[in-house]
């Protein structure tokens, strides 16, 4: 059943900013919407129905479901929806001075930065979906700590997008849900290879047998999982050895190996050179 009309907006919802600094909200626009703006706070704005046309300046995307939108603050723009295609968002408003300046820096410049969370098959739409709803849920219950929640979602936000925009993202076939799914393990695998899972683990965090996990990972990333996983630890243990004064024992810990001696053998094999050997060639040397 569709909506009331009274519930529908022909023109931006304007959602008064808490004196903290930040609000979620849903939206859902009547037939015909438009907007014109210069809001003085920053929005991230998530679109789950719709299709419609923003755009700045010279900047002009075509926006529709799953696509995660930044606008900063104090960039004028305009929103038209696209006939019988009336957009539902959820709009997250904030206070710039929330996020870190560097952040705030970063998205400022982008001015207006669009991200669709289906282009690059690596399950970014179920992710951001979960921290919006998750921010829904925290600012109707209140719980203790709720606001600095809040504050750490945003920031997630902020992140996933800058890197999501910049990255190199795996691409695939959306088609084969499995594929997708080891896709975007794939993806997470580059900032989790220090955990401590094997490749049954691994097929299981997916919903695979072990045999199908390892044909679709070597398809999609060119390596086998074991391949992978132990190229991302040595690479990590590589630049955590040039540069910092971290011991050995500890990059070890670090990287995800559980025996020194493990991980000595396989620094080794890998480079050539012990780990310390390795060290020393970052180090200026010392005169005599």
């Amino acid at each position: 059943m569709p909506p009331p009309v009274a519930d529908l907006n022909a023109s931006p919802k304007r959602v008064p900013l808490p004196d903290w600094g930040l609000v979620v909200f849903e939206a859902r626009h009547a037939p015909g919407f438009f907007g014109e703006l210069k809001d003085t706070y920053a929005k991230f704005h998530l679109l789950i129905a719709g299709r419609a046309l923003w755009e700045s300046g010279a900047q002009q995307y075509q926006v529709s479901s799953d696509n995660l939108f930044h606008i900063a603050a104090r960039v004028p723009h305009r929103q038209r929806d696209l006939p019988g295609q009336p957009v539902t968002l959820y709009g997250i408003h904030y206070r710039p001075e929330l996020l870190r300046a560097d952040l705030t820096r970063e998205l400022a410049a982008a001015r207006m930065l669009p991200l669709d969370l289906q282009s690059a098959g690596t399950d970014q739409a179920r992710q951001v979906r979960g921290i919006v709803q998750e921010m829904m849920f925290e600012q109707e219950t209140q719980r203790i700590g709720w606001e600095a929640l809040l504050i750490s979602r945003l920031t997630d936000l902020a992140v996933l997008s800058l890197r999501w925009t910049r990255g190199s993202a795996i691409r695939i076939d959306r088609t084969d849900d499995s594929a997708a799914r080891v896709a975007s393990y794939a993806a997470r695998l580059k900032s989790e290879f220090y955990t401590a899972v094997s490749l049954d683990d691994a097929a299981c965090s997916v919903g695979l047998g072990r045999r199908r996990f390892t044909e679709l990972f070597r398809e999609i990333t060119g390596e086998s999982w074991r391949q992978q996983v132990h190229r991302l630890r040595m690479e990590y243990a590589a630049k955590l050895l040039a540069s910092t004064d971290r011991s050995v024992t500890a990059i070890a810990f670090e990287c995800g190996f559980e025996e020194l001696s493990h991980f000595h053998h396989s620094f080794k094999a890998g480079f050539g050179i012990t780990p310390l050997a390795h060290r020393a060639q970052f180090r200026p040397k010392t005169q005599s």
